[in-house]
């Protein structure tokens, strides 16, 4: 045997891979890291359903506002059923007296108020849209 097989000895300590600590630190960190990137994609997720609910109102409200414009008006309530009825609509018509500039009463106007109602990150949301009309 040669002098340098006899004087050979395996290395103790680091060999070049990964210990188990540095491991389970290198998963702790991107266990972290995916759980703010889910609770990020959750609140955008509720952020873009909110958006959505709104803009679908205001577009309802300008629709049953106009619809009442073009109808004959009466005071009183009226529930409104539009889409799939998680928002739901109350249509308020109320009589109202003014003066013009001559100090004569106008006759025939109204005043249209309309309400929508829904619930949206736990909680109950509300919008309003209110006009006057006259109607001859």
């Amino acid at each position: 045997m040669s002098t340098d097989a006899a004087t050979f000895r395996p290395q103790r300590g680091r060999t070049g891979g990964f210990v188990l600590w540095e491991m389970l630190l290198a998963l702790g960190i991107f266990c972290m890291g995916a759980i703010a990137l889910t609770s990020a994609l959750q609140r955008s997720v509720d952020t873009v359903i909110l958006i959505h609910d709104e803009s679908e109102v205001r577009q309802d409200l300008e629709s049953i506002l106009a619809e009442a414009s073009s109808n004959k008006l009466q005071a009183g309530k009226t529930a409104i059923f539009m889409g799939d009825h998680r928002i739901q609509y109350e249509r308020e018509v109320v009589s109202i007296s003014a003066k013009n500039s001559k100090g004569q009463v106008v006759p025939n106007l109204w005043q249209i108020t309309v309400r929508a109602t829904w619930t949206a990150r736990n909680r109950v949301r509300t919008s309003e849209s209110q006009e006057v009309f006259f109607q001859p």
